[in-house]
């Protein structure tokens, strides 16, 4: 019996419990027969809603995500790691104190010579993504943000540090500083890392959102395994991944990861991975 009959009986009144009309395999079932119209009823409507609730979906997907410039903008996003990358890399094996011990007023200098190189890369890594802000792809400007975001955050971050590191200076040159003075400008020092590192953490966030986006619009939703790169395509970003990125072979974050190993690795994830498919 169709669902149109059963609503067409249910109108007129005659699936009246004396009524005979219903199939003898509904009477063998030991409940009322309104409620077997009532069941049959919500069962038909739940499957209905979830077709409707997955077509949605897929609409939403492929609105959000269309098929443009998805190579040029996965190349400017990794170019841009490069400058964080860079920045990482000069803190890391050439740290201000390491290199000049107790010389304290070079270890102030170089710090903020530091500094302002972190803030030239870091506006080099912000112009990669503002051409992005008016693509016809939400979810690549929402990683722009993202990473825009970031740069913004760490600049102002880095100033703030650099003013510090001036104000000691000045109180270095003129004399010795007292120990509550040191304890002072060393957590305030701390708390701006702090605060860098909470702000980075949207970086890992914009790399994960970025393996969304090179999914294929083609996909019914974002489990896909369709991208919208070639495999030639895929090798040239490996190839520019690979430039600051070697030493990072995962694919997935892990634990103890920095920001930058942690974008590397989901990035390096979704292109080496066999199990997502170029597209042709």
């Amino acid at each position: 019996m169709s669902l149109k009959v059963l609503c067409q009986l249910l109108s007129t009144g005659s699936l009246h419990p004396g009524n005979n009309i219903l199939p003898k395999r509904f009477k063998r079932i030991r409940i009322a027969p309104m409620q077997k119209i009532t069941t049959f009823f919500f069962i038909t409507l739940f499957l209905l809603t979830g077709s409707v609730t997955a077509f949605a979906a897929e609409n939403e997907f492929k609105k959000n995500n269309p098929d443009v410039l998805k190579y040029e903008f996965a190349r400017s996003y990794i170019s841009a790691l490069r400058y964080f990358h860079e920045n990482s890399v000069r803190w890391e094996k050439n740290p201000p104190k390491k290199k000049y011990g107790k010389e304290d007023l070079k270890v102030i200098k170089i710090s903020m010579d530091y500094l302002t190189m972190d803030n030239i890369n870091l506006r080099v890594a912000k112009n990669y993504m503002t051409k992005y802000m008016d693509s016809a792809n939400s979810m690549q400007i929402k990683v722009s943000d993202m990473l825009i975001v970031a740069c913004d955050t760490d600049i102002a971050l880095n100033n703030k540090s650099k003013n510090l590191w001036q104000d000691w200076l000045n109180v270095k040159v003129q004399r010795k500083p007292t120990a509550a003075e040191e304890k002072d400008f060393i957590e305030r020092q701390r708390e701006i890392e702090f605060k860098r590192k909470e702000s980075d953490k949207s970086i890992i966030k914009a790399s994960i959102m970025l393996t969304k986006v090179l999914l294929s619009q083609e996909n019914l939703n974002e489990k896909g395994k369709l991208l919208a790169l070639t495999a030639k395509e895929r090798n040239k970003l490996l190839d520019i991944l690979d430039e600051f990125g070697k030493d990072v072979m995962d694919w997935d974050v892990k634990t103890g990861q920095s920001t930058l190993e942690a974008s590397i690795a989901v990035i390096r994830g979704i292109l080496e991975d066999p199990i997502f498919i170029s597209h042709t």
